[in-house]
């Protein structure tokens, strides 16, 4: 494409800054830049503009009161024999780097476990072969990626050969971008051929599903529910029999997992009422009153954590993706590589760019029959963001170990282990035969193999 073609597609004021190295660039480089440019959605570049410019303003909304408690027996008998026809499939947002970790590649692979140090994507997908065994079938997982991580997470995985999953039970795609744009709400180069773009976050996973064709192929399969969890949580379930079995009594579209949240200043969204439909509020966007707000019982008055852990029912997936293109575009000020006068690349010290991203739980604005499962937070939220202090690899590990004891005391009956351990996933979707197995019998290794002793 040539340098006028260029300029007819951008608009004039942001053609300057994009095109200010163009007489520098060699060929392959012009082309580079040339395909980024026909790519970009002006329409929607437009909206990125005007959420800065003026952000939409936030709904009438109330504390979402109406949800139920996990522990129903039924439920969870139910779920597992869906499971067990296969008819529950999950997707793992898998999409982030290590950055915040101090870790230089996919998150997924970061080493987290307390003795074999597996990484998170180890332990989701040891967990699904677990659940497979229980249920004697092959489940299915499909992994979203963004464009930083893609190549290298599927060439990990595969060289683990999936961690013993069949390699049709493992599908992949990617999540797209969006442009980044700068304090006056310009396109700008992180390097001389390359337009700043950051992942255009979870809330398109299932429209990029259904795009990629896997929508199609799971149907096919007979799934007829998709569980959603992140990759940076351990604790989270990818075959959550209890979450299915209250989703499906209850006819619903989508379910909410959700936990109580303890702190006001936790960086958790919030379950909310609006116009009488289960919505969620990101945490950034909660006004200071409503965060900190209390009810009389000690309780916050918004007390719903939104962990982005969700079920849907593969009908309203493919309903909401061809009715609803787009979801509603979120915006924060983060870093981002720039290209300084010289045409050398740098890392910004302090938030340099707005970056836009849709969030899954918006999906929420487009369902009729919406219900939320509150869990107790310990068996299912250990979320791994920073690499000191909260929500860090001492945080997870500590939550790891006290998960594991409590589901070793459930089978074996006994007292857990004080010192560190680690269970095989095998303990968390157990058989007849490991139940018997390890009835009032104690590890005797750090890392207990479902049948080691035998």
């Amino acid at each position: 494409m040539t340098l006028e073609l260029i300029k007819e597609i951008l608009p004039p004021e942001q053609a300057e800054q994009v095109l200010r190295f163009w007489p520098t660039l060699i060929t392959a480089e012009k082309k580079l830049l040339s395909e980024q440019v026909q790519n970009i959605d002006f329409k929607r570049l437009k909206q990125q503009i005007k959420l800065i410019d003026k952000p939409d303003p936030l709904p009438e909304f109330a504390p979402y009161t109406e949800y139920a408690f996990s522990g129903n027996k039924t439920d969870f008998q139910h779920g597992k024999k869906l499971i067990r026809e296969g008819k529950m499939g999950c997707i793992v947002l898998a999409g982030g780097q290590g950055t915040r970790l101090g870790f230089e590649g996919p998150k997924g692979l970061y080493p987290t476990t307390i003795i074999k140090h597996k990484t998170l994507f180890q332990i989701c997908f040891e967990r699904v072969l677990a659940a497979s065994k229980q249920a004697g079938c092959d489940l299915s997982i499909a992994v979203m990626t963004s464009s930083d991580n893609d190549y290298a997470t599927r060439q990990f995985l595969a060289d683990q050969n999936y961690f013993g999953l069949k390699s049709d039970q493992v599908s992949f795609y990617s999540q797209g971008t969006l442009p980044l744009l700068d304090a006056e709400g310009l396109l700008f180069l992180e390097q001389p051929y390359k337009i700043a773009e950051g992942p255009d976050g979870n809330g398109q996973c299932l429209h990029n599903f259904v795009k990629a064709g896997l929508w199609d192929e799971w149907k096919r399969k007979g799934i007829k529910y998709v569980n959603i969890v992140l990759i940076d949580n351990p604790l989270a379930d990818p075959f959550d029999a209890e979450l299915l079995g209250f989703h499906t009594r209850r006819k619903l579209e989508a379910t909410v997992k959700c936990i109580e949240k303890l702190q006001p200043d936790e960086n958790v969204g919030v379950l909310v009422k609006e116009k009488g439909h289960c919505r969620v509020i990101e945490y950034s966007e909660l006004p200071e009153a409503e965060k900190n707000a209390v009810e009389p019982s000690g309780h916050l008055k918004y007390c719903c954590a939104n962990l982005s852990l969700l079920c849907f029912s593969m009908d309203f997936i493919s309903s909401v993706v061809n009715k609803h293109p787009h979801l509603p575009l979120h915006k924060s000020w983060k870093t981002s590589k720039f290209v300084n006068p010289i045409g050398i690349t740098q890392t910004s010290t302090a938030p340099n760019a707005w970056k836009f991203e849709n969030y899954i739980f918006d999906l929420l604005a487009y369902t009729n029959y919406t219900a939320a499962l509150l869990y107790p937070r310990n068996l299912c939220y250990a979320p791994l963001k920073n690499y000191i202090g909260e929500n860090s690899i001492a945080t997870v590990q500590e939550s790891l170990l006290s998960f594991d004891q409590k589901i070793l005391e459930s089978i074996t009956g006994l007292p857990a282990p004080t010192s560190p351990f680690e269970l095989s996933a095998d303990f968390y979707y157990p058989t007849s035969k490991l139940l018997d197995f390890w009835k009032e019998r104690e590890p005797d290794s750090p890392y207990v193999d479902p049948f080691v002793n035998e």
